[in-house]
């Protein structure tokens, strides 16, 4: 399969692959835009692995409940962080560790929640999931930040038009300024195992 990395990117896929040899876990985590799903796809044609995107895990459900509350394609409100998202993000974790442990899954989604409880809890990242999963024997997780430029990431999410995107490059200022520059990125990189460039 050709890749769109450069070849340092590709070469830490590749490697990553390795850990996919039997049951475990690899969690893509990161900006929205940042090229996780790319990475995500990747590395399961080279390991075989299944992917869980926590965007196709419940979009209607996510949908439907937002539509009520405020709109269908909200994903960056108070009201989505604190009503939708913890239950979409907990099912995704227990779903993709229990099935973890039988063959090898990668998890695709920002978790961007999960990284600041990981930091408030002083833990990894990896310790917060397997502690959301509530598994019986432990697996292997290996949990990867995709860094990416904001540039990039504008443009990325400018060119697959996603209706979820509208907001932030509507206001492309303030969710930098509110996102993008809060300190997420530096505690990502201080609870993950790698921190992958894209």
């Amino acid at each position: 399969m050709s890749t769109q990395f450069g070849p340092v990117t590709d070469a830490a896929l590749r490697e990553t692959a390795k850990r996919l040899d039997e049951p475990g876990a690899v969690v893509f985590c990161g900006f929205p835009g940042a090229g996780k799903s790319t990475a995500a796809r990747y590395l399961a044609s080279l390991s075989g692995a299944v992917i869980l995107d926590k965007d196709r895990f419940a979009p209607e459900v996510e949908e439907s409940v937002m539509g009520v509350l405020t709109h269908p394609h909200d994903r960056d409100s108070d009201v989505y962080k604190s009503v939708v998202a913890p239950h979409i993000y907990t099912g995704l974790i227990r779903t993709g560790l229990r099935v973890a442990a039988k063959c090898p899954v990668v998890l695709d989604a920002p978790f961007l929640s999960t990284i600041q409880q990981a930091s408030n809890h002083g833990t990894s990242l990896r310790e917060r999931l397997c502690a959301i999963a509530d598994l019986d024997e432990p697996v292997p997780v290996t949990t990867i930040w995709i860094d990416s430029a904001h540039a990039d990431i504008r443009t990325r999410m400018h060119d697959r038009g996603f209706e979820r995107d509208a907001g932030k490059l509507a206001d492309w200022d303030a969710y930098r300024t509110g996102v993008l520059d809060s300190g997420l990125r530096e505690l990502a990189c201080s609870v993950v195992d790698l921190v992958i460039a894209n």
